[in-house]
């Protein structure tokens, strides 16, 4: 019954795009449209493999790296004889890496990769099936999304400029009705994303796609490495831990499209010699999608954007913090730290990249430097009264991290994935939010 049930909704996706583009006279669109009907067609094929609570697949970082929450909970979860757990990767890299250290770990398209995300119950992951897995093998799968961060960007069907968001706004119906069969390849057959705190649970139903009852306040794993000592502790070099440290980490602007050379928003010869003044390093780890680098000329002012060091270590370890619309400031206030938030492009960004959840100046708790000269005037007033900001510092964490999510929190959803999702147990955990548009 469920396979003929299956198969019969795999007929009628099939016809009604057949139907689409018999009325559509924009041809040059048949190519895509015809990709986009195949994903379709496998997407809910696949929810006719049996899956097995016994196997959790996990992967992060669209597909290219082995960090963030995920990993914590791979590692942790991997302890049990109970699951097989399996790290998917875009990565040969991480493959290997993982391989060799004892874990299993296959690329996303490979004949086990693919074996495995059509049997596995559950995915665990940090972006999206589209970004983290091969998405068409996990229709019939349950997604854990831990998110990447907790910040002001809207994304998902909140940004105005996403994909999902204009189809699920479309004034055309029949444009409606077709793009939500696309849309929802985005999705696994359940939907569980994780929050931090009332507030942000409020926008993440809209945000995610998800019903309310699935957002479920249980913190970031990955700042557990802020209360706790641990071998990683160890890749992260000396002349970090042992100096004062000014950690320079930005955002994207539209990914990596917009982003201003470095040398045009630093004076290096100036901030270097500052540097050595206050007695400090400079380490810049710029995003992912950024580019270029930085003269290995200077003393004080060191670029790791290549290296493949942790950023939240990286945070851990930093005295004070520079960015601008990061989601990287609301991790490190649970460490209580001064944060000079340098917006030198605020209104083109704004513009141009992102919308936000929150009017920036209300939650951004430090000096908002837009010139250089000011921010080298900021970063000095942040060092010599580290203690400014503080209450409001303190106000922002609270709206972004619950106090019960302000400390250790891998336990708590270990046990959430393992009695509540894996094991159906009616777990209470705390929800807050609005009706989701889809």
């Amino acid at each position: 019954m469920h396979f003929n049930q299956t198969l019969l909704n795999i007929i009628q996706i099939i016809f009604l795009i057949m139907i689409f583009l018999s009325v559509n006279k924009n041809y040059s669109k048949i190519k895509l449209l015809l990709k986009r009907s195949i994903v379709v067609g496998i997407y809910n094929a696949s929810k006719l493999f049996p899956r097995s609570s016994k196997v959790i697949v996990f992967g992060a970082e669209n597909g290219m790296g082995f960090r963030g929450n995920p990993k914590y909970l791979f590692l942790e979860m991997t302890k049990s004889s109970e699951y097989r757990c399996i790290w998917i990767s875009k990565s040969e890299k991480v493959v290997q890496d993982l391989t060799a250290e004892g874990y299993t770990a296959y690329k996303h398209n490979s004949l086990k990769g693919i074996y495995y995300q059509l049997r596995t119950k559950l995915v665990v992951h940090s972006h999206s099936i589209n970004d983290d897995f091969f998405k068409v093998f996990l229709g019939g799968a349950t997604s854990y999304l831990t998110w990447h961060g907790v910040g002001l960007k809207k994304v998902w069907g909140a940004h105005s400029k996403t994909f999902s968001y204009k189809i699920l706004h479309h004034k055309s119906f029949i444009k409606r009705f077709f793009g939500k069969f696309v849309v929802k390849t985005n999705l696994a057959k359940i939907n569980y994303v994780v929050s931090t705190s009332p507030r942000v649970s409020s926008y993440y139903p809209e945000t995610f796609l998800v019903k309310k009852e699935n957002v479920i306040e249980l913190g970031q794993v990955r700042n557990d490495i802020f209360f706790q000592t641990s071998a990683e502790d160890n890749e992260i070099p000396d002349y970090i831990k042992n100096n004062k440290v000014i950690l320079y980490m930005p955002t994207h602007r539209n990914f990596g499209k917009l982003d201003t050379p470095i040398n045009l928003i630093f004076d290096f010869e100036k901030l270097d010699q500052f540097c050595e003044k206050m007695g400090y390093l400079f380490i810049v780890k710029r995003h992912m999608y950024s580019s270029g680098s930085i003269s290995n000329k200077y003393k004080h002012i060191i670029d790791v954007s290549d290296k493949s060091y942790d950023p939240q270590f990286l945070l851990k370890y930093a005295d004070v913090l520079v960015t601008d619309y990061s989601s990287c400031y609301t991790d490190y206030l649970l460490l209580d730290r001064p944060v000079v938030f340098y917006c030198y492009d605020l209104e083109l960004y704004l513009q141009k990249s992102n919308e936000m959840y929150f009017d920036y100046f209300d939650v951004t708790p430090g000096p908002k430097p837009n010139t250089f000269d000011n921010f080298l005037q900021s970063l000095q007033e942040m060092m010599e009264n580290p203690n400014a900001y503080r209450e409001e510092r303190e106000r922002v964490l609270n709206i972004f991290y619950s106090r019960e999510n302000q400390g250790k929190v891998l336990e708590k959803q270990v046990n959430y994935i393992n009695n509540h999702i894996l094991k159906g147990s009616k777990t209470n955990i705390h929800v807050t939010g609005t009706d989701a548009s889809f």
